[in-house]
């Protein structure tokens, strides 16, 4: 069972363009159920997406919808000690008893609250890529 501020990892799932990707972390913005678009679901999640290296960094950070998350924002078990980066404009809405998946940790409230107020900003942009494809 996993829960809003979960960091997890979804064993298969369709992305935004329709191809169906393997094993990727997510990290659970809400875990409640809903409807959009007419579809039924109980979770919503933000891809989660490594580091590669210091330029990577710099890449991904100038951009408001990635967030770094350190090893200090979450607690994972194993931990890899890597910074990743959240794509906050992106959510995934799922049906959990239609995926596997696996809870390898939780983030911090402070790193929540930080995701919660960048999807604020923007919702209000217009800015907020919405995935169905998994709840069809």
């Amino acid at each position: 069972m996993c829960r809003r501020g979960d960091i997890i990892r979804i064993n298969s799932y369709i992305s935004e363009d329709g191809m169906e990707m393997k094993r990727h972390s997510f990290i659970v913005i809400e875990d409640e159920g809903g409807t959009i678009s007419g579809l039924s679901y109980d979770l919503v999640a933000s891809v989660m997406s490594s580091i590669k290296d210091e330029r990577h960094k710099q890449k991904k950070l100038k951009y408001i919808e990635n967030i770094l998350i350190t090893q200090n924002d979450r607690s994972c078990n194993p931990e890899n000690g890597k910074e990743a980066f959240i794509k906050a404009d992106q959510l995934y809405y799922f049906k959990k008893n239609k995926i596997k998946y696996t809870v390898m940790g939780y983030a911090t409230d402070e790193i929540m609250d930080t995701i919660y107020e960048i999807i604020e900003i923007l919702d209000k942009d217009d800015k907020l890529k919405i995935n169905i494809k998994n709840i069809g």
